[in-house]
Order: C-alpha cells, then structure tokens, then sequence
C-alpha cells in the first residue's frame, strides 16, 4: 500500500468511528433510564396503568454516555440540521411534483398573479379573504356538527363515538383537497417569485438560460430561508398561504388566468 492509500484507510476508519459515536449518543438520548425501563411495564392496559411520559433533561445526557459527553452538542446540532433539512426536502419535492402533476393549474394560476402592484394586492386580499371565511365557515361547521352530536346522535343506532368519527372523516377529506389547492397555488407563487428574482439586472441574462421548474424551485427556496426568520417567517408563511389560495381562485373563478 502506499502512503496515500494508507491515509485514506486510516481517515475512512476515523469517518467511521466518528458516525458510529454520533449514533451512539442518538441512541442513548432516546432511551429511557434503566429505573425508568424497569418501573415501566411491559403489557399494559387503560389509562390507570398508563406511566407518565418520560422526559430526560440535556444535562443528565453527558453523564449517560461518559467519554463521549463531548460528542453531546455535535449529536444535538446534527439532529436540529437533520430535521430543517427534512422540511427543505419535503418542501422542494411538494414543489417539483406539483409542477409535475397538476402543471396545467400551475401555469393557470402563475398567469393569474402577473401584472403590477395592483394585481399582486387583489390575489393577496382574495386569499385573505377567502382564507378568512373557509376558517369561519369552519368553526361554524363544527359548532353546528358537535350540538348535533352532542343532542341527536345519542338516540342514534350508531352513537356518539360513531358520529365523531364521521365528523373527522369529512374534515379530513376537506384538509386533502385544501392541502392540493395550496400545493398548486404555494407552486405558482413559487414561480412568481424566482421570475420576478431573475428580473433583477445582475441575473437577467440567466432567465432564458434556466427552465420554469429550477426557476420555481429557487423561489421555494428563498420562501423557505425567509420561514425559518423569526417573527418574520410568520408573517411570511401566512401571506404566502394566503397569496396562493387567491391565485388558485382568481384563476378558477374569477377568471384571470388561462391554461395550456
């Protein structure tokens, strides 16, 4: 062997040593203490015999795991990393496959969003809007359905229990359906913004070079960054939510975009 090929072995060997520490604070973070494991039991039914969650402070961590306390932070800040990456993935891929899926609707309400500062004010104040009355249409629905429940459903065959479930269901329908609408409006306002971030001199001659997708891509990114701001990503996260359920029904019902 050479004296490169024996460095890359003996930094392949520390690479794994290093994961195998990583994963192995992991594990005993999320073990329970051997006084809590024997006091829990094993089969247990009802609430009465339910124990209480088990919660373990972060200083009693370095003394689980002994040598490797220093490894504690590392761990700790890997798995805070890992968690913000996950949600950045799942928001790309909400993204890329909308644009696949429904990239008809996409391009309807991407054309309903164009135009000046009074376009962009009308499809936020719709979204404002209709976001307003679906939450109070909402509560009220639920209002109405829980003293039907809590009146009628008792001398039903079914039951209460039943009626709940029902209740849940159609609400559950109604959260998938709303989800779809903000996939295809988050996508289009995505699209809006990295066109209208590529506008900007320095990046102009780039535009015709990058397909819609990347272009679209790159706005859910920037969305993304400006979420994780505090306070700030707040209000970002609502006028985006909002944003994109009034391009999805400006362009379905009031008619201002067109499809392809």
């Amino acid at each position: 062997m050479t004296t490169q090929d024996k460095l890359a072995v003996v930094g392949a060997a520390m690479l794994a040593i290093a994961v195998s520490a990583i994963l192995y604070v992991g594990t005993l973070a999320s073990e329970p203490a051997a006084s809590d494991a024997s006091a829990r039991p094993r089969i247990f039914f009802g609430l009465q015999q339910t124990p209480p969650p088990q919660t373990k402070t972060l200083a009693e961590l370095p003394d689980r795991v002994g040598p490797l306390a220093a490894v504690v932070p590392i761990q700790r800040g890997l798995s805070d990393n890992a968690r913000d990456a996950a949600g950045f993935l799942l928001v790309l891929i909400v993204t890329a496959t909308t644009l696949t899926v429904a990239h008809e609707r996409v391009v309807s309400a991407y054309r309903a969003s164009l135009g000046g500062w009074a376009a962009q004010l009308r499809v936020l104040l719709t979204g404002f809007a209709v976001l307003g009355l679906g939450i109070s249409a909402t509560a009220l629905a639920w209002v109405v359905y829980l003293g039907y429940v809590a009146t009628t459903a008792r001398q039903a065959p079914f039951g209460v229990p039943a009626a709940l479930q029902l209740g849940l269901a159609a609400f559950g329908v109604i959260v998938v359906f709303l989800l779809a609408v903000l996939a295809i409006g988050f996508a289009a306002t995505s699209w809006r913004l990295g066109d209208a971030l590529f506008r900007v001199r320095a990046l102009s001659r780039y535009q015709s070079a990058l397909p819609a997708p990347v272009i679209a891509i790159i706005g859910a990114t920037l969305l993304y960054f400006v979420w994780q701001i505090p306070l700030v990503g707040a209000i970002a996260l609502a006028a985006v939510i909002a944003y994109a359920l009034g391009a999805v029904i400006t362009a379905r019902l009031i008619g201002g975009g067109a499809t392809t």
